[in-house]
C-alpha cells in the first residue's frame, strides 16, 4: 500500500491506522504546492490527502473510508469485526466523529480566531459532552478495546486540548492523552516531520 501524506492533516489516520495494524506501507510527503499540481489531482481531484494506492494500482480517497478497508483487511486486535454485533457501533461512533465531532471542533476554533465563537463552543460542547458520557464507564469508545473510532475522535481534539483550550472534558481529555500517547500514533505523527 502507497500512502500520499501530508503531516498534520487527516492523512495522519490513515498512517496511525497502518501501524495500528502493522502492515507495511510506502509513503510519499506531499508539500501543499504538490497537492495543487496536476499529478496530485489526478489522483484527487480536489488536492486533497489522504489517497492511497492499492496493491492492484486503484487509488482511494477519504480517510474514514480508508482507515475501514485497511481495518476490515487487518483487524485492530479487539475490534468488532464484521458480523459482529458490536461492529454498528462503530459505524455509528465513526460516522458521530466525522460529521458532528470533527466539523465542530472545526468551526469552534476558526470562530474563536476571530474573536468570537459562543454558538460554535455551544456546538462543540452539545457533541463533545456525548462522547463525555460515552467514555465515563469505557476505556475507549467501543468499550474495553482501542479502535478506528479512537483516531477519529483523538485526532480532531488535538487542537483543542494541545492548546488547553478547555478542561470541562476530564474523560474526553484523558481519552486523547492516551490514544496520542499510542506508540502506533507516535510513529505515524512521525512520518515526514
Amino acid at each position: 500500500m502507497h500512502v500520499f501524506h501530508t503531516p498534520g492533516t487527516r492523512s495522519t489516520r490513515v498512517l496511525w491506522t497502518l501501524e495500528e495494524v502493522g502492515v507495511p506501507y510506502d509513503v510519499t510527503v506531499l508539500t501543499t504546492e504538490e497537492r495543487r499540481g496536476a499529478e496530485h489531482r489526478r489522483r484527487h481531484p480536489l488536492g486533497r490527502v489522504p489517497v492511497i494506492e492499492l496493491d492492484d494500482g486503484r487509488l482511494m480517497f477519504e480517510s474514514a473510508a480508508i482507515c475501514l478497508h485497511i481495518t476490515d483487511l487487518y483487524p485492530i486486535a479487539g475490534s468488532p469485526t464484521i458480523g459482529s454485533p458490536e461492529r454498528p457501533f462503530l459505524y455509528q461512533w465513526l460516522s458521530f466523529a466525522t460529521t458532528e465531532l470533527e466539523p465542530a471542533v472545526g468551526r469552534w476554533m476558526r470562530s474563536r480566531q476571530n474573536g468570537d465563537g459562543e454558538t460554535e463552543a455551544v456546538e462543540f460542547f452539545e457533541r463533545a459532552n456525548v462522547l463525555e458520557q460515552q467514555l465515563a464507564t469505557r476505556a475507549w469508545v467501543l468499550g474495553d478495546h482501542f479502535s478506528i473510532v479512537d483516531m477519529f475522535v483523538a485526532r480532531p481534539l488535538n487542537v483543542i486540548f494541545s492548546n488547553d483550550v478547555t478542561d470541562q472534558l476530564p474523560a474526553l481529555h484523558e481519552h486523547w492523552r492516551r490514544a496520542l500517547a499510542r506508540p502506533a500514533h507516535q510513529r505515524a505523527d512521525a512520518v515526514g516531520r
